[in-house]
């Protein structure tokens, strides 16, 4: 195994990949080496081929979290820094997104986007010591210098996919991933720490909601001078949620354009306005001064509550939509909501220079989070639990395997929520190259 400074993982590429660049590059300039690498394809190459110092990985709660064993098994000696790319979280996901083993609160490094997260992982018992604030590396992408990455980003995706650049571009980064789980998935979830009294009422609101949005995305595209541009969100395959949105809605008009490519936060500079249901993409859409408003064809369930929604302007029926989209805001409704990013997620300044900062130091000083050794040396051994986990996975799979074989299985029943993730190096090469372009002084 050839040895390294840092692997850093990426579980999404349109949701991690710009800043992980970034920070190479700026790793770069310092000599520390890092790759950056899939977490949900080829890991077992990943894993044979390196021997880092340091992990950066986006998720975890538990050792147990997709793909985490075998990479902490493998690489026991080396630290761990948890990016937590899911921070800004609503009543019931707090439980389930909690810290729940002994890898996640002793043996990870947190990066935190604010005090708020901070006070959120003591409470779950992760010592103040294994917490550090940086900031929001991915809202920090819509500040100078770095928003210039994107260019002229509505003239490139108007040719990209044929938009009428003279009309308006409302866009509408959907969140309704519950809406696509089996009875199976929603009980996992459970199994998981999601409270079961909540788990299925959630999944029927995500449900209701997406049927009725799909029909608002569809007479709201026939609007005057409109172009309508629905994302799927990166978990859900774009024909799957295409063929969802038909089912619902009929047919599709011209103006009505389901597109997953590239990043949010491009298709975010380049609209006009954003609306959205409870997707953090509206804060996305507040720092960069665009009229955000929330999708709520459904009332938003107490659990799901969050502290920002009541800093979003609401629209319930279809004839506030439209009205929102054929007006002008009254003021520039982004304000509250970007007050308060800044103020929680954006205090400790360049949130990406404190990234890179933070590994820089945690791999030339004593770091306050020791290596899972202990946990790494447990996975070498018997587990009762891992092989019942392993031998219901394997079950599941063959039982779908004999009930509905691959080529007869429609788009519902055969997708995978990474279709987009595969990385390729030419496409980290063209992205570093564009980074230093923009931060080489």
């Amino acid at each position: 195994m050839q040895p390294i400074d840092v692997i850093y993982f990426i579980e999404h590429i349109a949701r991690e990949l710009d800043v992980a660049c970034a920070v190479k590059f700026l790793l770069a300039k310092q000599g520390i080496q890092v790759e950056i690498c899939s977490l949900v394809n080829h890991l077992d190459d990943t894993l044979s081929r390196w021997r880092p110092r340091l992990v950066a990985i986006p998720y975890g709660t538990s050792v147990k979290d997709t793909n985490l064993e075998p990479i902490i098994a493998h690489w026991g000696s080396a630290r761990y820094i948890n990016l937590s790319y899911e921070q800004v979280l609503g009543k019931t996901q707090k439980s389930f997104k909690a810290p729940k083993d002994q890898f996640a609160r002793r043996h990870l490094l947190y990066t935190a986007w604010g005090d708020f997260f901070a006070r959120y992982l003591e409470t779950y018992g992760v010592p103040p010591g294994h917490i550090v604030v940086t900031g929001n590396p991915a809202l920090a992408l819509y500040t100078n210098p770095y928003r210039e990455y994107y260019g002229q980003a509505r003239t490139t995706l108007a040719t990209r996919f044929h938009l009428d650049i003279s009309r308006q571009w409302v866009f509408v980064p959907e969140n309704y991933g519950w809406a696509f789980f089996k009875d199976h998935q929603v009980r996992d979830r459970i199994r998981r720490g999601f409270p079961p009294e909540d788990a299925f009422r959630y999944r029927d609101f995500a449900l209701n909601s997406l049927k009725a949005a799909s029909i608002w995305w569809r007479d709201a595209a026939r609007l005057d001078g409109v172009e309508l541009i629905v994302r799927p969100r990166p978990a859900t395959p774009e024909a799957h949620f295409r063929g969802t949105v038909t089912e619902f809605a009929g047919e599709i008009p011209p103006h009505l354009h389901i597109i997953k490519y590239g990043s949010v936060r491009e298709w975010i500079l380049a609209s006009d306005k954003v609306f959205s249901s409870y997707s953090t993409t509206l804060l996305d859409a507040a720092l960069a001064d665009k009229p955000v408003y929330m999708l709520t064809p459904s009332p938003i369930p107490d659990f799901l509550h969050a502290e920002w929604y009541d800093l979003t302007q609401k629209v319930a029926t279809f004839d506030a939509f439209a009205a929102s989209i054929q007006s002008l805001p009254d003021r520039a409704n982004w304000e509250p909501l970007q007050a308060w990013v800044i103020n929680q997620m954006m205090s400790r300044g360049d949130a990406i220079a404190n990234l890179a900062r933070l590994i820089a130091i945690t791999l030339g000083e004593e770091s306050p989070v020791a290596p899972p050794l202990e946990v790494s040396d447990a996975l070498h051994r018997f587990s009762l639990d891992r092989v019942w986990r392993k031998f219901r996975k394997v079950a599941w799979n063959f039982g779908q395997l004999i009930l509905t074989p691959p080529h007869w299985a429609s788009p519902k029943e055969n997708w995978s929520p990474h279709e987009q993730d595969q990385i390729e190096p030419q496409d980290i090469d063209r992205r570093l190259a564009r980074w230093e372009q923009i931060l080489r002084d």
